[in-house]
């Protein structure tokens, strides 16, 4: 897949929920804040599961588990063009 191919994807896991899909990006904690900054179609989130195409970092908050890595973003694609999603998402990857 276009995910598992990009240089700043260190690892897809399809956790079997739809939709969902979660990506640990090159760079950390940093690196996973700025594509989170850097997308434009996507949104930020912390509940998802909209129309629209959502995304969030895990391990904000000190409660969670530190067995989540620091740089584990979740997506959930909606309905927006999948060539929309992926070059805006590509493009924040590309800007970590």
């Amino acid at each position: 897949s276009r995910l598992r191919e990009h240089p700043r994807v260190k690892r897809v896991r399809h956790p079997g929920w739809g939709g969902i899909v979660a990506i640990e990006v090159a760079g950390g904690l940093e690196g996973a804040e700025r594509v989170c900054a850097a997308t434009r179609v996507w949104v930020h989130s912390t509940s998802l599961g909209g129309v629209e195409s959502q995304l969030e970092r895990r391990r904000r908050i000190p409660s969670e588990p530190v067995k989540v890595p620091e740089n584990l973003i979740r997506l959930s694609v909606g309905i927006e063009d999948v060539e929309d999603l992926w070059r805006d998402l590509s493009r924040a990857l590309d800007h970590a």
